[in-house]
């Protein structure tokens, strides 16, 4: 993969003060930026995987056809684990349509990012924009976990496959392309906070780059 400007998922661990490391696939020194790979699914949680409320206040994702997403193990049997995994695969949505949109202060953005972060993204998303580029691809995040520091508070960390993800520059429709390698495989954490609205917002996240454990679904 390669990003040519500083990705939104790298300022949003940089807001909340955590340590990522920099990001492969023969892309730049800043091509860090959360991207695709993999097969098609971007559509937003089924009302199996929420409560009848989360379910008619289900969020919709202004995603183009050329960015998506897909996700394996995100569907926990667990009542509890089921909501974070629900609200994690919406952030991790947010956090593309921001960047496709080159958009602040989003619904989204709003819903399931809190304050600081969801500023952090609404200014990178239109930093990004305004460098000239937009994402295209595919993003692939499987083998979450959950842990729970508390009934409103929660730990998730999974994997993802980068792989299959570019810049593409909106002049021309270039697509900035690079030989897949280990450093597309990255290991992430997000620190959840559960609102009154029933909500799981993103308090803090990080990234770890490069990770061997994480190659292949």
């Amino acid at each position: 993969m390669t990003r040519s400007s500083l990705p939104i998922a790298v300022a949003l661990a940089a807001s909340a003060g955590l340590l990522l490391t920099a990001c492969g696939g023969g892309g730049s020194d800043s091509s860090d930026k959360i991207q695709p790979s993999g097969t098609v699914t971007t559509a937003a949680p089924t009302a199996t995987t929420a409560s009848p409320t989360q379910a008619a206040n289900a969020p919709t994702f202004d995603l183009p056809s050329d960015a998506k997403a897909e996700f394996t193990g995100f569907d926990a049997s667990d009542g509890a684990k089921k909501d974070v995994l629900r609200d994690v695969k919406n952030a991790i949505l947010t956090i593309q349509e921001a960047e496709a949109l080159g958009k602040g202060n989003t619904p989204n953005i709003k819903r399931y990012f809190m304050p600081i972060q969801a500023a952090t993204l609404s200014d990178m998303a239109i930093a990004y924009r305004k460098s000239g580029y937009t994402i295209t691809g595919t993003v692939k995040d499987y083998r979450p976990t959950v842990k729970f520091d508390a009934s409103d508070r929660a730990q998730v960390t999974y994997c993802e496959d980068q792989s299959h993800a570019y810049d593409k520059l909106i002049s021309t429709g270039e697509v900035q392309r690079s030989t897949p390698s280990v450093k597309d495989y990255s290991l992430w954490r997000m620190g959840l906070v559960k609102n009154e609205a029933g909500d799981w917002q993103v308090a803090d996240y990080s990234q770890q780059k490069g990770v061997s454990k994480c190659a292949g679904s």
